[in-house]
């Protein structure tokens, strides 16, 4: 399949009443299919075409390394068919359905794959909350929606995130000389406070951040620098995988990703390297089309995506999950490639 047909593929496979998924490849193990895939196609193509429809990403494996953090909901079935032989692997989720696109070891060389799985469907709460969401969501197709804050210092907000978990910080000692060096700006204090309490994981099950040397899936730097690449390759054509934006690029204007939730929604900083200091916050929802900014600290926004029941659409607290955090589960398997 050539990429358009390869997309069309991926689409009639997830859209609900899809087909059951059988792949015809000796040992790999049920609740998948592999697709076809012409050669030409090249992998940050694909995957900026897969952004653009499915919303945010997942990074499962990189270089060779598979993420041992990765579980059954955040991504494990794009993994389980390739098992010893697996060199990237980019995840989104859409309904019911897992679709991944990645690389795999093939001979002296690599080849792209790409599958759709099955996701196991959201617990009663979940679905009901993204009913809810889906009601409060306003409808205007892109137009983002503007919301400011009271100034407070940002740093009151983060000790009131680590409060409201009850975690214990962890003093986790990150070099952000280096890190800012990389991006060529500075990052939101309290952001970095937040990185040094908890590091990367999940807050109340559901809200993924991104912190440091976390694992591939936690890891703020690999994750831009994996975005990055998709929307620097030429061979898909200009269009960004966060449009009508672009990633953020050393010296430039653009996003630079921190955090995203189980149902695909995608928390960004709007950067302007003319403009140190400024970070508004960007949330794409779901649906991959509409766009809100919140001009607040990252901590006062997560605090209200966890606490505040009236923070509409993102807001969590109505749903009575609880304010947990887990941190990832491991480190690279024995620091070998898999």
């Amino acid at each position: 399949m050539d990429e358009k047909e390869l997309l069309e593929a991926v689409t009639s496979l997830v859209r609900p009443g899809g087909r059951e998924l059988v792949c015809g490849r000796p040992g790999h193990p049920a609740g998948h299919a592999c697709l076809a895939v012409s050669g030409g196609i090249s992998l940050p193509a694909l995957s900026r075409q897969l952004s653009r429809r499915y919303g945010q990403l997942r990074n499962l494996a990189m270089g060779g390394y598979v993420d041992p953090t990765v579980t059954g909901r955040s991504g494990l079935p794009l993994l389980a068919p390739f098992t010893g032989e697996l060199v990237e692997m980019r995840g989104w989720a859409s309904g019911t359905r897992w679709i991944g696109c990645g690389a795999v070891r093939a001979g002296d060389g690599e080849h792209l794959v790409v599958l759709v799985a099955e996701r196991p469907a959201p617990p009663p709460e979940e679905a009901s909350r993204e009913d809810a969401r889906d009601a409060a969501r306003p409808r205007a197709a892109t137009a983002a929606e503007v919301v400011t804050a009271l100034p407070e210092d940002p740093r009151t907000w983060a000790r009131r995130v680590i409060d409201l978990t009850g975690w214990e910080p962890l003093g986790i000692p990150v070099d952000w000389a280096a890190v800012e060096g990389e991006l060529g700006v500075t990052l939101p204090a309290d952001y970095k406070e937040l990185c040094e309490a908890f590091g990367g994981g999940v807050f109340s099950d559901s809200v993924y951040f991104l912190g440091r040397d976390e694992g591939v899936s936690f890891d703020l730097m690999a994750q831009w620098r994996a975005w990055l690449s998709a929307d620097r390759d030429s061979t898909g054509g200009n269009a960004s995988a966060v449009e009508p934006y672009t990633v953020y690029a050393p010296g430039g204007t653009g996003l630079l990703g921190w955090g995203s939730t189980e149902w695909a929604d995608g928390y960004f900083w709007l950067i302007d390297a003319e403009r140190p200091g400024e970070h508004p916050v960007l949330v794409r929802s779901d649906d991959g089309e509409q766009w809100h900014r919140y001009d607040m600290s990252t901590s006062e926004f997560l605090y209200r995506v966890l606490a505040d029941a009236d923070f509409r659409p993102f807001g969590i607290a109505r749903y009575d999950l609880g304010v947990t955090f887990l941190p990832p589960s491991g480190g690279i398997v024995d620091g070998r490639p898999l």
